[in-house]
């Protein structure tokens, strides 16, 4: 499971990296108009780009994921949560919306929720109400605080089960990660 997590989070850096990448608007097709009206460029054979100009070392001065994550955590009672109860959304709405606004003029890019509902007999986690648990808090959390966290995608909030025997049931611990700038 945790290797899915970081191949999840790689692909989330590896996007918003690729997404805050500038050119320089040149066009990398090689120049036809000194060929005459007859150069017609062929389709078959692919025009790569020369070599960058621009030497880049260490991170953009703006763009990609800040590497020091923040977390928030909230608690309350996951059956109740999970069982549409207005109360329990209500407690963990004003949780977040009261945690987040220490992050004031930031804005979440990429949130993980991981939750943590109930033990089996024998005392393990039980993985798959606890990962139902923090989906729907993953779920509830744009209308908790729209300014801070974005639209809700499952791809860019995401809800996992944390199997630490120390967490109490009823608790989901909420990583932000925010975009440098």
């Amino acid at each position: 499971m945790a290797g899915w997590l970081f191949a999840d989070l790689l692909l989330v850096m590896v996007v918003v990296l690729l997404g805050g990448e500038t050119t320089d608007g040149a066009d990398p097709r090689p120049p036809c108009a000194a060929a005459g009206p007859s150069c017609i460029p062929s389709p078959s054979e692919p025009t790569l780009p020369g070599p960058s100009t621009s030497a880049s070392v260490g991170p953009p001065p703006s763009g990609g994921l800040d590497p020091h994550t923040r977390s928030i955590t909230v608690r309350t009672d996951p059956e109740a949560f999970m069982g549409g109860s207005a109360r329990a959304a209500a407690s963990v709405r004003r949780q977040v919306a009261h945690q987040t606004e220490k992050f004031r003029g930031k804005r979440a890019a990429f949130v993980m929720v991981f939750g943590n509902a109930g033990r089996l007999p024998g005392g393990a986690v039980d993985t798959g109400t606890s990962t139902a648990f923090a989906e729907a808090v993953a779920r509830l959390l744009p209308s908790a605080a729209p300014e801070f966290f974005p639209q809700y995608h499952k791809e860019i909030i995401r809800g996992y089960h944390n199997t630490d025997p120390g967490i109490p049931s009823g608790t989901a611990e909420i990583e932000l990660f925010f975009l440098l700038h």
